[in-house]
């Protein structure tokens, strides 16, 4: 077996997005997600076997391209996953991590940094995990939306209680209707407030079942949306569903904030272009930061008046992915 391996995962921007959960143990969501596979917004993760026994070796990638121990937070997730994937009398392991976009910010970081680590390390130990594998293994992380991550393109995610092992599922190919996301950068540092006590709050919010009813409705729109090629549908039930999360947010006990003045102001901007007939749209997910949605005609225009927006810190132009693989890049010490 080749030691050390090296897994490449992607982020993912969830279009019909869960908040809430019926069981946080075994990580299912409250209601079904579906959501776009991102192509440069990436972890990356190498597992090596240590000759020697002893305690596994954590390290995280800097921007300068060297490493470090890895971060508290980070470290304790990775030690946690490791339990599950290797059990406590495997061998030893390095794992160095990393990934190309600000981490905890709410753009899904966690979802394409443990599906990166499933990946390596269960290749590593000689599992080889399909898809659907890598789905569930990544999910018990504690991160739902990894179960997305596992896959290309448009993908959807039942995690209902009648069937705890479900794995997400790709709904349509990315190259069927490619989209662009140019991704607003307005806070870097990691939110507040993480996912999973938004998740644990969701239910206290006295709008929180209404949205469980609306959901139906609103994903069959998106997906019909998305296999017709769509864009105006899509828009109008992409948007809708990004304000609920918020206001489901915003109304729990105690409530959760994650908008900004720049938040605001590029869910204005969305609209405006929209009305002189560019193709874009708006959504958010758990944290500040607002992914643009668009076509590859409009995409330029798109980034030029959201860089242009005060606040906006710096954009990351991503488009509809692939998926995860594996590469030669092994990130060093």
């Amino acid at each position: 077996m080749t030691n050390p391996v090296t897994a490449v995962a992607p982020a993912n921007i969830a279009l019909i997005k869960y908040w809430g959960m019926t069981d946080p143990t075994a990580v299912l969501p409250a209601n079904p997600s579906l959501s776009m596979t991102l192509s440069r917004c990436v972890s990356h993760c190498t597992a090596e076997k240590l000759d020697a026994a002893g305690e596994d070796e954590l390290r995280w990638r800097t921007p300068d391209g060297g490493t470090v121990p890895a971060p508290a937070p980070i470290a304790d997730g990775i030690r946690r996953h490791l339990l599950r994937l290797r059990g406590d009398e495997g061998p030893a392991l390095r794992i160095t991590t990393g990934n190309t976009f600000p981490t905890a910010a709410g753009i899904a970081s966690s979802a394409s940094g443990f599906t990166a680590l499933t990946l390596a390390v269960t290749t590593l130990l000689g599992r080889q995990p399909d898809p659907a594998d890598l789905s569930v293994l990544s999910r018990l992380s504690g991160s739902g939306s990894a179960a997305r991550s596992a896959y290309g393109g448009y993908v959807r995610w039942p995690g209902t209680p009648e069937d705890p092992n479900s794995a997400a599922a790709p709904v349509l190919d990315a190259d069927a209707f490619p989209l662009c996301d140019v991704i607003a950068v307005v806070d870097d540092e990691p939110k507040e407030i993480s996912s999973r006590e938004g998740h644990r709050r969701a239910v206290t919010s006295p709008y929180f079942s209404r949205r469980l009813e609306t959901l139906p409705a609103r994903t069959a729109t998106v997906e019909r949306a998305l296999r017709e090629g769509d864009f105006a549908a899509l828009a109008e039930a992409v948007e809708q569903e990004a304000v609920d999360l918020h206001l489901i947010a915003m109304s729990a006990s105690p409530p959760v904030f994650y908008w900004q003045p720049a938040t605001v102001a590029l869910l204005a901007l969305a609209r405006e272009l929209r009305a002189d007939g560019l193709d874009v749209c708006a959504t958010i997910d758990a944290g500040p930061n607002v992914h643009l949605l668009t076509t590859a005609a409009h995409r330029d225009q798109v980034l030029d008046a959201v860089t242009a927006t005060p606040g906006v810190l710096t954009t990351i132009a991503d488009e509809t992915g692939t998926g995860p693989y594996l590469t030669d890049a092994h990130l060093t010490r």
